[in-house]
């Protein structure tokens, strides 16, 4: 409750699109004593490899762009979302990188120390901190899941992402014309914003209208359409355990619940051991799981013997191969997706709030 309060005190603030006097360089210095737009860098340590180079750029309008490169490894990570102060522990607080913020003690102008996930000093004497780098270096091509207000007319589409508020222009590119299929299909009325989830990436690409580029999103891979859904309810990111997580999607099969059977979902329970049940409406999944990071294995899973009519057989089939399959997963804002050994995704899922 907490977050999604402080969330939504974040969502008032003006900035839907970098400031004018950001674009042109201009820093200005906030209560918090830091002078914006920033770059802060530096390399931290790592459990399993030579360091974690840390880019963050922090701007007026309290939106914030992180990107993690490990060193010596082929893995990177960008992230973006809303920053806030915590003026008792002069604690920059970054939301959007997680379940949890990642948070910086604010040491000057010039230094950030990371602290633990808990928001405590981390005692080292290992490099912890991040350098101001005296001026904005932009992150290209930030990779990203968002989730935001879609939007297409008149042979113009435009987004609006959820975390940030910010509003882009989406290139006709790449996995773009899935989205449009799906949105035309799903809207009742011309101009109707629909709630979108896609990955894709922030790059500069010349503007519609007048000279020079602007940032535009590029849709590399198409999820889903969300009728009914809103900002509003999706700005906060669900946990993975103790959630209900309705089943979407089994592979490319979409899931509904049968009349007279329960709904499909899971539930990943937190605590030793780690249990997990579900149903696609007729046996029940039991078993234990195992996750480590993005990494999540499936152990031990049994179920009910009842026999079950069509179409429950070949969900219920699909459910234990998607469970078997299954090493790492991604939540977006409350949609959350399975993916196999090559990446591809396999299942997908909606937090659902039992009341």
């Amino acid at each position: 409750m907490r977050l999604l309060i402080i969330l939504g005190l974040m969502m008032a603030a003006i900035g839907t699109v970098r400031a004018e006097g950001a674009q042109a360089g201009k820093a200005e210095t906030g209560a918090h004593g830091l002078r914006l737009p920033a770059t802060f860098a530096g390399d931290l340590p790592c459990a399993d490899c030579a360091g974690i180079r840390y880019h963050l750029n922090l701007w007026p309008d309290q939106v914030f762009e992180l990107r993690l490169s490990w060193l010596g490894l082929e893995e990177r990570r960008d992230s973006m979302g809303r920053w806030s102060v915590n003026p008792e522990r002069r604690a920059l607080m970054l939301w959007g990188t997680g379940e949890f913020p990642t948070q910086f003690a604010i040491l000057n102008n010039q230094r950030l120390r990371l602290l633990d996930t808990q928001g405590r000093p981390i005692v080292s004497d290992l490099p912890y901190e991040l350098a101001s780098q005296g001026s904005l270096e932009p992150i290209t091509d930030l990779h990203l899941s968002l989730a935001g207000m879609f939007v297409y007319f008149a042979d113009a589409a435009r987004l609006t992402e959820c975390q940030t508020s910010r509003s882009y222009p989406v290139a006709m590119e790449g996995d773009y014309l899935t989205l449009e299929r799906a949105y035309t299909e799903a809207r009742s009325e011309p101009k109707e914003p629909l709630l979108v989830t896609l990955d894709g990436s922030i790059a500069d690409r010349p503007r519609m209208e007048g000279a020079g580029t602007e940032p535009t999103l590029v849709v590399s891979r198409f999820v889903n359409v969300w009728p009914n859904e809103t900002c509003e309810r999706n700005r906060a990111e669900a946990s993975l355990t103790n959630t209900y997580w309705r089943i979407v999607r089994l592979d490319d099969a979409d899931v509904h619940a049968q009349d007279g059977r329960r709904e499909p979902h899971i539930l990943l329970r937190a605590g030793e051991p780690a249990r997990f049940s579900g149903t696609v409406g007729c046996n029940q999944f039991i078993g234990g799981y195992a996750v480590s990071g993005e990494s999540l294995h499936f152990e031990a899973v049994a179920s009910t013997k009842i026999a079950c009519p069509p179409p429950l057989d070949a969900l219920e089939r699909a459910f234990t191969e998607v469970l078997g399959r299954t090493v790492n997963w991604n939540i977006t804002a409350q949609f959350l997706e399975f993916r196999d050994a090559k990446g591809e995704p396999i299942g997908l899922f909606q937090a659902v709030y039992l009341r």
